[in-house]
């Protein structure tokens, strides 16, 4: 194992919680987006509550890893780095408590026949996430791995995209929707769920670059 923390059993487990929190937010936020879509109300606000915990964890965590880094690595570049994959890595959970506080605010009614459609977004998405998260524990301590999980996380990129431009072709030529406002509507949910693999791959393409630096 060629991992960055050798000199910090404690940063090491302040990261994989950081990572851990992410995933199970991710994991909440398909649980609530079913929930959602199959009008079990109270089941969406109970997960929603925990996303929003999850969210505060997060950051709480970003900043004591923040304050770790600085007390135990010594290579300034490599700081800066992992640094930087945090704070885009909070990007990700930051989405999830977006995405689920919408719905919340919103209530957005999809017509039942895109249900299964929906659900293989997010699970597409979100594979596409945890992909990263993989990625980025890979760079963090078997560097060797990471590159072939980004590379999975450009294909569910790929997956999720081709579901949003089906959904979005439905829901403005299907007659399935009545009103151009809700169309609208309808179609920036779906936009904002397809996002959190986009924000994955931005994310993968600059941990390639840190792996680069890394095998140099």
């Amino acid at each position: 194992m060629n991992s960055i923390f050798k000199k910090s059993i404690e940063l090491n487990m302040k990261i994989e919680k950081f990572l851990d929190t992410i995933s199970q937010s991710l994991l909440l936020l398909e649980k609530a987006i079913a929930a959602h879509l199959s009008e079990d109300y109270e089941a969406f606000e109970e997960t929603f509550g925990r996303i929003r915990t999850l969210e505060t964890e997060a950051d709480n965590l970003e900043l004591e890893i923040k304050t770790s880094l600085y007390k135990f690595m010594l290579l300034p570049d490599t700081r800066a780095d992992v640094l930087s994959l945090v704070k885009s890595l909070d990007n990700i959970i930051d989405a999830t408590e977006e995405i689920s506080k919408e719905f919340h605010i919103q209530k957005p009614v999809f017509p039942d026949v895109l249900d299964k459609d929906i659900l293989a977004l997010v699970a597409s998405t979100i594979k596409a996430a945890e992909f990263l998260l993989s990625a980025a524990r890979a760079f963090l301590s078997e560097l060797y791995m990471a590159s072939s999980h980004i590379s999975k996380i450009k294909f569910y990129e790929h997956e999720t995209d081709i579901l949003e431009e089906k959904i979005n072709y439905a829901l403005f030529n299907d007659q399935i929707v009545s009103s151009l406002a809700e169309k609208r509507q309808l179609k920036a949910f779906t936009s904002m769920i397809a996002g959190i693999s986009d924000e994955a791959e931005l994310i993968g393409d600059k941990l390639s670059i840190f792996i680069i630096k890394r095998e140099i």
